[in-house]
């Protein structure tokens, strides 16, 4: 099969095209989106009341999700610290430009599918938190490279390194990687600092790759109930970084950054010596998994605001039941169940694909069949990824629609 070679041109080209969607096609709402199909379907809902919207919609507050924007910003800023957002969390090439307008260092992306938009769509500065393995993969990847130098990857393996650099030496590129350190997810990344200095000695050898540093995330402390745990939990994690980090450097190599962290921890994370930057993503939009694991004066993670709501509309209406039309299409339940907004007394339960149950024990009010229900999503990552576009609503009414670029992008 063919695969486009993009030069400089075309990644500019494609990129003012991208812009354009930004502003949520401009005025007229039609020419800009045909790049992103089938967000060009939803332009005639800007400026309409959220009532109108073709649900299940996928909802952004924008007054909420821009204080998020700045309550990371102003956190990294007072511990001086940077902060590379995790792109998985929107995947959204729109929503990246919005986190570096706001100081982000760069973004993250968890597969270089993910990068490829994020590149096609100006953000040249990426960081592909997955080895990228295999011959046509690290070729989409030296694709990237000569439009965007700043691309880094991560890798854990020699054998990965040794097709990382034969490409990049064919191809005659430079590319930054980062060793991957498991500091306890037992997910990917090399088990001790012994195993991260061999690894490095051999990047050193290789002609055409440049180590980058150590990324060392510790997504399993994220969701950890309590400050104090997760605290507890993150010292350990950091131990084992920062003890890649010295071997390293005793070995002789300077470590430009060291990349830990995310949401849940961001502000223990922060406070660490040696860190250079954290990896976080749901912070924009939040979620009642993440809700419930609170924060330093609360039950409640309150640090950031529920920016990100799934719109559904009650299609049936039975004895102690009524049924939406958010099921498993529009609401991930893979972490947690949704939660209502504005609405108490009542549950959600998946119904199927297509359909929400929401169980009626004590409803804050009545709820009839053409009646909207808004859930915050029990898991924002996921639930975006389920979605086309994104709809930014002010004060009930839609002021942006901006498409999730990305979504699908798995690979």
């Amino acid at each position: 099969m063919h695969r486009q070679r993009w030069s400089r041109r075309d990644f500019l080209a494609q990129s003012t095209a991208t812009a354009a969607i930004v502003g949520v096609v401009g005025a007229s709402g039609r020419a800009a989106l045909e790049v992103q199909q089938p967000a060009s379907a939803y332009a005639e809902f800007l400026k309409a009341g959220i009532e109108e919207l073709p649900t299940p919609a996928l909802m952004i507050d924008l007054d909420i999700f821009e204080r998020n924007l700045k309550t990371m910003q102003d956190a990294c800023r007072s511990q001086h610290g940077k902060y590379r957002p995790h792109g998985k969390a929107h995947k959204s090439a729109v929503l990246g430009k919005k986190q570096l307008a706001a100081g982000a260092e760069g973004l993250c992306a968890a597969k270089l599918g993910e990068a490829e938009v994020f590149v096609k769509g100006g953000i040249t500065d990426v960081l592909i938190t997955t080895a990228v393995v295999g011959r046509r993969k690290i070729q989409r990847l030296l694709a990237l490279a000569e439009v965007a130098p700043a691309i880094k990857v991560v890798a854990d393996s020699t054998r990965n390194l040794d097709e990382l650099d034969a490409a990049a030496t064919a191809a005659k590129r430079t590319l930054t990687v980062l060793v991957d350190v498991n500091v306890g997810q037992n997910r990917t990344g090399v088990d001790t600092p012994g195993e991260a200095v061999a690894l490095v000695q051999h990047l050193a050898k290789l002609s055409s790759l440049r180590f980058g540093g150590i990324q060392a995330y510790a997504g399993m402390n994220m969701p950890v109930v309590g400050v104090h745990n997760r605290r507890s939990a993150s010292s350990w994690a950091h131990a084992r970084a920062l003890a890649a980090r010295s071997a390293l450097e005793k070995a002789g190599f300077a470590i430009p950054i060291l990349s830990v962290g995310g949401t849940g921890t961001y502000n223990i994370d922060l406070k660490v010596p040696g860190v250079t930057e954290i990896q976080p993503g749901s912070y924009i939009f939040m979620d009642a998994h993440y809700r419930a694991i609170g924060g330093e004066n609360s039950e409640a993670f309150l640090d950031f605001g529920t920016s990100l709501s799934v719109l559904t509309t009650v299609i049936s209406r039975a004895k102690g039941r009524a049924i939406t039309d958010g099921g498993n299409k529009a609401l991930s339940t893979d972490e947690s169940m949704p939660s209502p907004k504005g609405l108490t007394g009542i549950e959600y339960r998946p119904g199927g694909d297509e359909h929400g149950i929401i169980v009626l024990k004590n409803p804050s009010r009545d709820l009839q069949v053409g009646d909207k229900v808004e859930f915050v999503p029990g898991h924002c990552d996921t639930t975006v990824n389920l979605h086309n576009v994104f709809f930014g609503v002010r004060n009930g009414m839609v002021e942006s629609v901006w498409p999730v670029e990305a979504r699908g992008r798995v690979d």
